[in-house]
């Protein structure tokens, strides 16, 4: 039989691990993770109010757009009643519905009174206007 040759060990404690409380650290975690949550809200806080602010500028953009759409309709809206108003002041179509709607004819003579230019009324000169003619003559002078 064999027999093993003693051998002597020397043993040596180890000291014991010092254990770490786990306790401040996991303060330290939960104090970086407010941070980090109160850093993360600002953050979509920010997105949330610069989307907004360009919904808001895209919005005036189209409202723009369709107010200058409507102000080009609007122009040329308003030029064409400026015409109807032209055609309905002009002078041929008023004497045209006076003689006959109205059943008006033109004066053989027409008198005009002008004033001096002093606005003196006994300075008046009158004239009468053939209107058949259209021929003006002093007539009827009131000096």
């Amino acid at each position: 039989m064999l027999v093993s040759k003693k051998q002597e060990w020397e043993l040596i404690e180890q000291p014991d691990e010092q254990i770490v409380p786990s306790l401040p650290r996991t303060r330290l975690d939960v104090q970086r993770r407010r941070k980090y949550f109160v850093f993360v809200t600002v953050l979509a806080l920010m997105a949330v109010i610069l989307t907004m602010q360009s919904e808001f500028v895209v919005r005036s953009g189209y409202e723009l757009v369709k107010m200058k759409t409507q102000v080009a309709s609007l122009e040329k809206e308003n030029e064409v009643l400026h015409l109807d108003v032209a055609k309905l002041k002009s002078p041929a179509r008023i004497e045209r519905i006076a003689k006959k709607e109205l059943g008006m004819v033109l004066p053989s003579v027409v008198y005009h009174a002008q004033a001096s230019s002093e606005g003196n009324l006994s300075q008046t000169n009158m004239t009468a206007t053939a209107a058949k003619n259209n021929k003006t003559t002093p007539a009827l002078g009131m000096n």
